[in-house]
């Protein structure tokens, strides 16, 4: 899924490994006028669309929430100036993952390489079409990947391991991602730390997606021949202007146009994956944070999963909290 390959930057850990140089240009620049309107309109009803930082206060207790980006950016340096007081006041840190909690995943991928496997149903070739399943099984030999292995391969990891940009961001070798930068101020100031979910979550929430609606995002990135580039560069500047809701609309917009298939069907992928690696894992992160002991609480995820009717604002919002959008 093409759609993952963002997710990379501002929603999980993986890293993908593209040596080409960036081609991507912001999408924002090349809206029409009538694009921009619907920009407008539609934005208008995306709940807490702005911010990359906000605090959720009730009673005694404030939670700072921090919108991350994983990969890192030379940019991060003057954002840690402002949020580093903020980290070092605090109670307790919470993150997606702790960096323990993703060398026990990095373990467990070493272990059991069947977490990626399809271990029940039909494999890829009666699947996909006969002309993706070609297509897939040339691409993933460039790899080392016998076409029997690259059968019983599930569909999310294979649109991972074919993700490539040249754009991982400036200073993508050098640079820590905003959650590494968080964690290490929270270390050295012996402040706790806890993870949300547990190592394995976010990979087990993409799986969750039936394999067939997998396969077929999974050819549609095939099939598809727009730019990638624009999408990660779209999204990176949106989130450093912090205005990444913006970027995502516009992501719905324009994946796959230059392919013959209805929007509808479109849509209604994309939205079921938002919904298992957004909507879902955030509902699951609430009771998490409302039961960590302390009245000045960091909460630091990927910046996508802060907007939105099930965003981790709005979910506050419903449970009683005040939100006010503070400095980032």
């Amino acid at each position: 899924m093409l759609r993952l390959f963002v997710f990379v930057l501002f929603g999980l850990t993986f890293a993908s490994a593209a040596n080409a140089q960036c081609q991507g240009t912001d999408l924002r620049d090349r809206l029409t006028p009538s694009a921009q309107e619907r920009l407008k309109q539609e934005i208008t009803k995306v709940p807490f669309a702005y911010g990359n930082h906000w605090v959720a206060t009730k009673g005694k207790q404030r939670i700072n929430v921090i919108g991350t980006q994983h990969t890192g950016d030379s940019r991060m340096r003057s954002i840690m100036r402002t949020l580093r007081p903020v980290i070092e006041r605090a109670d307790a840190v919470l993150l997606e993952v702790t960096r323990l909690e993703l060398a026990k995943m990095e373990q467990r991928l070493r272990d059991n390489r069947s977490l990626f496997l399809i271990t029940k149903g039909p494999t890829l070739p009666k699947i996909m079409s006969k002309s993706a399943w070609t297509d897939l099984s040339v691409r993933m030999e460039l790899f080392g990947y016998e076409p029997e292995q690259t059968a019983r391969i599930q569909p999310w990891y294979l649109s991972l391991s074919l993700a490539q940009s040249g754009c991982g961001g400036r200073g993508f070798a050098s640079y820590s991602g905003l959650d590494d930068r968080i964690e290490d101020v929270a270390i050295r100031n012996r402040i706790p730390i806890g993870s949300l979910e547990r190592s394995m979550d976010g990979m087990r929430a993409l799986a969750k997606q039936s394999i067939r609606d997998q396969a077929k995002l999974l050819e549609l990135d095939l099939a598809s021949g727009l730019n990638i580039d624009d999408q990660v560069v779209t999204q990176r500047n949106a989130y450093f202007n912090e205005t990444l809701a913006e970027a995502l609309l516009i992501k719905e917009w324009t994946m796959y146009r230059d392919i013959d298939i209805s929007r509808s069907e479109v849509v209604r992928l994309l939205r079921q994956f938002d919904d298992l690696l957004l909507d879902r894992r955030n509902k699951a992160w609430m009771p998490v944070i409302i039961r960590t002991k302390g009245n000045n609480l960091v909460v630091a995820v990927g910046a996508a999963h802060l907007p939105g009717r099930n965003g981790i604002l709005n979910l506050l919002s419903k449970r009683g909290y005040t939100l006010t959008r503070a400095s980032f």
